[in-house]
């Protein structure tokens, strides 16, 4: 297998590209340098483009990220830092791009991981598959955002899902935490060519430190187990790396987010 480095990368380039690849009015840009994803809406969240390297900047920008400006989409561009990718991040900053985020990519042996999670009472986490799951674990989702177009439309974009329906997309596995019949968190896993990626740890507001989101975290790496792969991956944030690294998840490099809403 590639380097533990190289696999997060890969899995979150799966990942991003799944779901586009067959579903309806979406599409898909497999280039040397980039993947890109333009999933019909118009959603950072889910117009990806997946930075392979930065050696060529102008080639991604021109070819990857100017055709969402084209459509006045918005779109999030991911990288991982390296060498070569910290002296492409300056064509990125004067192309107007914003670097919004930075995360933490991590990976840890699937069979040693171990968190210890009691389930809270009241808690039921289980595999979201009917229509109603996909919309529920989308409105978690959209919260995020608050009263914003992107809310709307991360909505919109499992609405469509739940249209769709599951059953067609089998590398990819939601799951839905309901405390007291109410869906309040969520989670994801996505089963990649090499490595499970963990996705999508989300607990609404009013619900959070009462040890839902570490009971969804144990149950998808227990699910993790029922797969083939050695390595599960994760991204943190810098806030939440202490969790995972409890749990034996170690740290493969930076992942880099810069969006183009400040062009739109």
């Amino acid at each position: 297998m590639q380097t533990l480095h190289q696999a997060v990368r890969d899995n979150f380039a799966e990942k991003a590209a799944y779901v586009a690849r067959v579903m309806p009015g979406m599409t898909v840009t497999d280039d040397e340098s980039f993947v890109a994803v333009d999933c019909g809406l118009p959603s950072d969240t889910f117009n990806l483009v997946v930075a392979r390297h930065l050696s060529t900047p102008d080639h991604l920008l021109r070819a990857g990220v100017e055709p969402f400006m084209a459509k006045r989409f918005p779109v999030a561009l991911w990288y991982w830092e390296d060498e070569a990718d910290r002296q492409g991040m300056a064509a990125l900053a004067a192309y107007g791009l914003a670097h919004t985020e930075t995360h933490i990519a991590m990976y840890a042996d699937i069979a040693q991981a171990c968190v210890a999670a009691p389930v809270p009472a009241d808690l039921t986490i289980s595999p979201a598959v009917q229509p109603d799951h996909i919309r529920h674990y989308g409105s978690v989702i959209a919260a995020l955002f608050g009263d914003s177009d992107e809310g709307r439309q991360v909505s919109a974009y499992h609405n469509l899902l739940s249209e769709y329906g599951m059953s067609h997309l089998p590398a990819l596995r939601y799951y839905i935490g309901a405390y007291h019949d109410r869906v309040v968190a969520t989670g994801s896993l996505f089963v990649g060519s090499d490595t499970v990626g963990i996705y999508d740890i989300v607990t609404q507001a009013p619900y959070r430190q009462q040890g839902i989101g570490s009971a969804m975290f144990a149950y998808l790496l227990n699910e993790a187990r029922r797969f083939q792969h050695r390595h599960a991956i994760l991204q943190a944030s810098p806030d939440g790396i202490r969790i995972y690294e409890k749990a034996g998840f170690k740290a493969a490099g930076k992942v880099h987010t810069f969006e183009n809403r400040v062009l739109l």
